[in-house]
């Protein structure tokens, strides 16, 4: 197995537990930790057994955005309601940016996800 099928069972576990709370982090646990073996190297365990440590972190419920935040979204949609067709949906996906800064903002540890962009980039083809 590869870190990044590790991860991808990492990142489905994380909303479960924000969703559920405390009890979901042991279940998560336990599958996450039956994943192991299947690692390829040493390193990629420890890297996965360094993000299982992190699991009960998402059981606390994260803050509701600011309502800067939520002003800011609120603009951005309202530029999005007055632009043009084609720039539309461009705008309003600005909020999606927000939103990542903010989750990074309130936890900086959090695995990146690879867009199409940034793969395309790490491979050369940019």
């Amino acid at each position: 197995m590869q870190l990044r099928e590790f991860t991808n069972a990492y990142n489905a576990a994380e909303p479960r537990i924000r969703s559920e709370g405390v009890g979901a982090v042991g279940l998560a646990e336990r599958a996450l930790g039956e994943l192991l073996p299947q690692l390829r190297s040493a390193e990629d365990r420890r890297v996965a057994t360094l993000l299982i440590a992190r699991l009960p972190g998402y059981a606390v419920p994260v803050e509701p955005p600011s309502a800067l935040m939520a002003e800011a979204w609120r603009k951005i949609f309202e530029l999005g309601d007055r632009a043009p067709t084609d720039e539309a949906a461009g705008i309003r996906s600005l909020t999606r940016a927000l939103e990542h800064l903010e989750q990074n903002l309130r936890d900086p540890h959090r695995p990146l996800e690879p867009t199409e962009t940034t793969s395309a980039r790490l491979a050369g083809r940019h």
